[in-house]
């Protein structure tokens, strides 16, 4: 039998959620698996980006939560530590320059999602992030696979056009998930 693969935290897909999960935990210093069951990471991200790639909007604090309507309350915090001036200088820490347009909506510069993609990608990869492609159901079951910290972020379950933060209160795990909606706790996380 092989060796199990061993991590601190294994991040379940490779879109806006799931990346923002694996930058968040290997800025805390924990080893990270992305494990993504597509060819390549973000798809959905890059098709969104085909036009133009509205990333946030900047807006006041309280205009920009009344769109979150019932939830806006939950969100409060969240969005008060990642909202999107956060965002923006998440992006601009990426080497990617911003504008608003005249309706508020962000977006990167070049009008792509890809350079972001490339950008976001290759800083995970200097923080020791593994991003492994076309893996399918039943990896946390598998004798072949160990983490002590298990993070599903799923396309289903996810959104991609605001960002929002979660705190995992066990393994003392932060992350910040790209989400419109909130993740039910029961499908987000085990540990």
């Amino acid at each position: 039998m092989a060796e199990p693969l061993r991590t601190d935290a294994l991040v379940i897909g490779a879109g806006p959620a799931g990346l923002m999960a694996a930058e968040m935990l290997s800025a805390a210093g924990h080893a990270v698996l992305v494990a993504e069951a597509m060819p390549t990471p973000a798809r959905k991200l890059l098709m969104a980006g085909k036009s133009g790639l509205n990333i946030t909007k900047d807006e006041p604090p309280e205009r920009f939560l009344a769109a979150y309507g019932e939830g806006a309350g939950r969100l409060t915090p969240m969005l008060a530590e990642f909202g999107p001036a956060e965002v923006q200088d998440w992006m601009r820490g990426l080497g990617r320059e911003v504008f608003a347009g005249s309706t508020g909506r962000v977006f990167p510069k070049e009008m792509k999602a890809s350079p972001l993609l490339r950008a976001w990608l290759g800083r995970l990869a200097e923080r020791g992030v593994r991003l492994e492609t076309r893996w399918t159901a039943g990896v946390t079951t598998s004798p072949l696979f160990e983490a002590s910290s298990f993070i599903a972020a799923r396309a289903g379950i996810c959104g991609a056009s605001r960002f929002s933060s979660l705190a995992f209160p066990s393994s003392s795990v932060f992350s910040r998930f790209a989400s419109d909606t909130v993740m039910p706790p029961d499908l987000a996380f085990q540990s």
